[in-house]
């Protein structure tokens, strides 16, 4: 399985999901800048932590809309992504976001996708 190939099963959620953050932050890569609107393949949502942390699986804080070539840069150098958004966040929001990531949650589709439909 390739790094751009789903670790986890992707969701419909999910799909919505990045359709989204990526629309929500312009379609521009959050660490180098690049507008990717005239190539929607190129803006990948990285998950600071990861899909199987169902509690921050659409938490928009957990997520960034990245180039692939700054996600993958962030897969290779976790503590540097971990710098980057500790900067992004303030550390506040770094540790409340790590309290959510590790409170256990329960997934349910359906409630995202009426709140996603609702966005959109």
């Amino acid at each position: 399985m390739s790094f751009w190939q789903a670790k986890t099963k992707l969701r419909p959620a999910d799909t919505k999901f990045s359709k989204y953050l990526r629309e929500l932050r312009g379609w521009k890569c959050e660490k180098c800048g690049i507008d990717c609107s005239s190539n929607h393949q190129y803006l990948t949502v990285s998950h600071y932590h990861g899909r199987r942390k169902e509690s921050v699986r659409f938490d928009e804080e957990n997520c960034d809309t990245l180039c692939r070539r700054c996600h993958l840069y962030f897969e290779e150098h976790k503590e540097e992504y971990s710098l980057w958004k500790i900067k992004k966040l303030g550390r506040k929001k770094f540790d409340a976001l790590l309290v959510r990531a590790n409170t256990p949650q329960k997934k349910d589709d359906e409630m995202i996708l009426t709140y996603l439909k609702n966005l959109l």
